[in-house]
């Protein structure tokens, strides 16, 4: 994980607190009007029914039958952890856990096991969360009955006033959400907390941290709950969002009837508290030392206070152009990096408004320790230069024909957008106070607005960016700056940056794109096959050993997604060379093409709406990504030239081995980094395959290395190319035929006879890690050994089965013992190795409770094997999935990954397609009592431990 630390570019990324679920870069307050209202503006969504109740309860409204049948419903209570006393610190989170544990309808245990009942996944499709100024809770209903919503909004009505607020639900969810506390807890998370209080001196936010103080949850009972629910959870501080296959008529009668009943159960609405802190003037430093971060950060920016308002359409105006200038300013980074100019590996420019009242603008990179003199000063330069000398025509121009294609892009597949996506920016939009525009609104007011910017706007726009009079340079991780002062370093390292003679931006060499000479003959088409399986799949065979499929589709308008597959992929990689794939991708997808460098590619695809980059899988390498339908020649074309002048560069492999270090330092001393660094190792009795190898091992692959491993296979293998979405067919067919038709003649396919390769596993043994670190975890990893994917009838039925082992972990660990926050199963079976594939229990813990819970759980994968498994378990696992399998088969991802690609070499998968509900439908209880008694022996399981020293391998008792 990469070690961020300003809280701003935090936000910009949309993560609030570093990976801490409970927080969420959404932020609302109660406003005395409707927020709907917008100060008179009529720029609303046309779509969006959209109301206030006589009790100040607002609902927002809007039909959307992407998926058929589905609907996102989200109850948003204006209220979060900055409403608390200094006495309800962690009270709002805390309430947001009671709500599922009894209410006025649903007692104790009973709400989950209707979700599951209805096939609903608790976490999934049910879930919540709380912020510093808003908690929101989410359910997704597998159907759009009448009957459906009368029950959602009957658990909607349970969230608004019916909790029960037991004495014993409360002293039982107490151990769940410490053990949350504790999983959450970071290095990232304690850097974040000290840069917050260097940033935002004196605030409240510095004391109201959402997950609270252990002193306050030990002692939190049912009524120190109840004064903070009754006070702010009232109909006047609650919106509701309904989005999905309805009517929406029908639907406004059925929350009128039902929530115009609603009461507060307090007198009068209470006051906000303020956010206010101790603003900045001059230059600042502030230096935090980690020794556990993987790296070092460099942050230079400005933050003031400023209103919190609706917003209009000139805010809109002006953020999309202090966006497009933030932009030039990124890609400018951007090229440093790629052409490894810089002492950074990543940088960013960024700047707005969050939290309300915090503005800010932000220069952020991330570098190794001995870097961050260099690196402060690069990114000061590369600000002084474009605050000084301002940007250029050409610079400009890229990043509008990109604005202007995001725009028309969005109102293109609008008709097609899922309803979850639509419901949470409608909640998001109203916590921020944004206008609730349409795809077609926000492009007919922003088009012609960003065809007009001039470079002497942008120029203008970066100045007024940075035109506060304060600066703070901010430097954490794991730079030691060994001096009695280090922020003077820090500040003497600026100021010198600062008086420094800097210079104009110089760009870069403009390249066109296509270049190379096109044959002009085509070895024509061998075959074609017409709907195979009954799956309406087009498979097309070219004389020339290339093969194409097509599968058209209106699930998404305007775009259609590609895979082109070819090779052996990870299953290829040199045995003396262990890591070799890891870093391969990254160099072919920074390297741009032989003869042009990334940059001068991207400048190439400016405004058009195409992706692509190179990857590797288990089995396979591949070119994915997406694209507009009129932009299918350019599609084809970027294949033709990645295969025959793909780009492998040296600062891009510099990079790759400084990144990976730098994400190696960051994992090995976290218990999920470490599993996946050593535990994957000892799961496949240490075969150098599996794990990640040391960074050390990475840096002595060259160049040549990887171009002798991957060149072979751009030459002369077997490819595929298989598409999905919305095209036109013959046209699709004919820009096909015209350039991979073109294609020298490639290798036959050799369709999988051989087996695949085999590895071990450390049946009894035990691997206990323990990390050299102040942030006190544990985790528990108990690994069965199962079968390959090839099986795909036992693949699914071992899903299945580790679905209810995941079920009956949280009934126990998490909601009888309260041990943990998160238990859960998972089977991953291998595309690669003959008969392996591993099934986990994990189990995040306090490291002294280990032994305690490692004992529980082996009890409950006990009673599995002894066939205890009901009818009921099976089809409560089974709801849910069969739900979500009628989403993701209207998915174009499903058709391409699952489906099509790589079929040339699996013709079986067209059969998996055929069978999936129906095969999943038939699974029964004795299926899985089967294999829990196949494969689920304790006896002959490993076990992962995580907490903190050396490691050391033992038989088990």
């Amino acid at each position: 994980m990469k070690h961020n630390i300003s809280v701003f570019k935090i936000l910009m990324a949309g993560t609030v607190l570093l990976g801490m679920l409970f927080v969420s870069p959404v932020y609302c307050e109660p406003a005395a009007e409707p927020v709907t209202a917008y100060n008179g503006s009529t720029l609303i969504d046309p779509g969006l029914v959209h109301g206030t109740l006589p009790n100040g309860f607002q609902y927002f409204i809007k039909e959307n039958s992407i998926p058929e049948g589905r609907v996102n419903i989200h109850l948003d209570v204006f209220s979060g952890s900055m409403d608390e006393t200094d006495e309800q610190q962690g009270v709002a989170h805390y309430l947001e856990h009671m709500l599922f544990n009894g209410s006025t309808h649903f007692p104790p245990g009973e709400l989950i096991k209707y979700f599951q009942s209805i096939g609903m996944d608790f976490g999934a499709d049910a879930n919540a969360h709380t912020s510093f100024f808003n908690t929101v809770y989410d359910l997704s209903l597998p159907e759009s009955s009448d009957q459906y919503l009368e029950k959602a909004f009957v658990i909607i009505e349970d969230y608004a006033q019916g909790a029960l607020l037991l004495e014993s639900e409360v002293e039982r969810e107490r151990g769940v959400i410490l053990a949350e506390k504790r999983q959450r807890d970071s290095i990232s998370y304690r850097i974040f907390k000290k840069s917050f209080e260097f940033e935002l001196p004196g605030s409240l936010f510095n004391a109201r941290f959402p997950i609270g103080t252990e002193k306050v949850l030990n002692a939190a009972d049912a009524k120190l709950l109840r004064s903070y629910y009754d006070k702010w959870y009232r109909p006047d501080n609650m919106a509701l969002v309904v989005v999905g296959d309805l009517d929406a008529g029908k639907v406004e009668s059925m929350i009128l009837k039902r929530f115009s009943r609603l009461k507060p159960r307090t007198a009068a609405s209470p006051a906000k508290p303020l956010a206010k802190w101790k603003e900045h003037s001059g230059i600042k430093a502030f230096y935090h030392y980690e020794p556990e971060a993987g790296n070092s950060d460099i942050t230079i920016e400005t933050i003031c206070w400023k209103p919190f308002e609706n917003e209009t359409a000139e805010d809109i105006k002006r953020k999309i152009l202090n966006n497009i200038a933030n932009s030039i300013l990124q890609n400018r980074l951007s090229r440093m990096v790629t052409s490894q100019t810089a002492n950074f590996s990543k940088a960013s420019a960024y700047s707005g408004q969050f939290m309300h009242h915090i503005a800010f603008s932000g220069m952020n990179a991330s570098c190794d320790p001995e870097n961050w003199k260099k690196s402060l000063e690069q990114i000061s330069t590369a600000l002084q230069q474009a605050v000084r000398y301002g940007f250029t025509e050409k610079e400009l121009v890229r990043v509008k024909a990109d604005v202007i294609t995001s725009l028309e892009r969005d109102v293109k597949q609008a008709q097609t957008r899922q309803s979850e996506h639509i419901s949470r920016k409608i909640v998001a939009d109203i916590n921020k106070k944004r206008l609730l525009l349409s795809e077609k609104q926000r492009e007919t007011l922003l088009k012609p607005y960003v065809e007009s910017i001039t470079l002497k706007d942008v120029n203008e726009a970066i100045k007024e960016i940075w035109s506060q009079d304060h600066r703070l340079v901010m430097v954490t991780g794991n730079a030691r700056i060994q001096a009695d002062d280090p922020e003077k370093v820090i500040l003497d390292v600026f100021r010198k940056s600062n008086r420094a003679d800097v210079k104009k931006y110089r760009g870069f060499e403009s390249r066109s794109f296509p270049y190379l000479e096109m044959p002009s003959l085509t070895s024509g088409i061998d075959s074609r096959k017409e709907n195979i399986n009954n799956l309406d799949i087009i498979k097309i065979a070219f004389k020339n050993n290339i093969n194409l499929n097509l599968k058209k589709t209106d699930f998404k308008k305007n775009e259609f997604i590609f895979k082109v597959s070819f090779g052996d992929g990870k299953q290829s990689e040199p045995l003396n060379k262990p890591g070799l794939s890891m870093i391969s991708e990254s160099v072919v997808n920074n390297s741009g093409l032989g003869r042009i460098d990334l940059d001068q590619l991207d400048e190439n695809m400016a405004g058009r709406d195409v992706s692509m980059r190179f990857g590797i899988s288990e089995n396979s390498f591949f070119l994915s990504g997406s694209g507009d339908p009129k932009e299918a020649e350019l599609v084809f074309q970027l294949m033709y030239h990645y295969f025959n002048d793909p780009g492998f560069r040296q600062e891009a492999l510099d990079l790759a081995r400084k990144e990976y270090r730098q994400s190696y330092e960051n994992m090995r001393l976290t218990p999920e980094g470490i599993m996946q660094i050593r535990g994957d190792a000892f799961l496949a009795d240490n075969d150098p395959r599996f794990g990640l190898p040391h960074p050390d091992v990475m840096d002595k692959y060259t160049l040549n290395d990887i171009k002798d491993w991957l060149v072979p296979y751009f030459q002369k293998s077997f490819i595929e190319v298989s598409l999905a979405g919305d095209f036109s067919l013959e046209e699709m067919v004919e820009t096909a035929e015209k350039y991979i038709g073109s294609f020298n003649e490639r290798e036959r396919i050799q369709v999988k006879s051989t087996e695949p390769q085999r590895v071990g596993f450390p049946a009894g043994e035990r691997l206990e890690l323990e990390l050299e670190s102040k942030i006190q975890q544990g985790i528990i990893d108990i690994a069965f050994l199962t079968d390959d994917f090839w099986n795909i009838g036992q693949t699914r039925r071992l899903t299945v089965l580790s679905r209810v082992l995941s079920e009956r972990l949280r009934l126990l660990i998490r909601e009888k013992l309260s041990e943990t926050y998160s238990a859960y199963a998972y089977n991953n079976p291998s595309k690669q190795f003959k008969n392996y594939g591993v099934m986990h229990a994990v189990v995040h813990v306090k490291p002294e409770r280990i032994d305690f819970v490692y004992n529980k759980v082996k009890e409950i994968i006990s009673s599995l094997s002894l066939q205890d498994i009901t009818q009921e378990e099976t089809e409560l696992a089974l709801r849910p999935l069969l739900n979500h399998l009628k989403i993701i088969r209207k998915r174009n991802s499903y058709w391409l990954n699952s489906v099509m690609a790589n079929s040339s070499l699996y013709p079986e998968k067209f059969d998996w397609a055929s069978s999936m509900v129906k095969d999943y439908n038939a699974i029964t209880s004795d299926d899985l009592n089967l294999l829990a008694k196949k494969y689920l022996d304790t006896d002959k399981s490993a076990l992962i431990t995580v907490k903190a020293a050396k490691e050391k391998i033992k038989k088990r008792n």
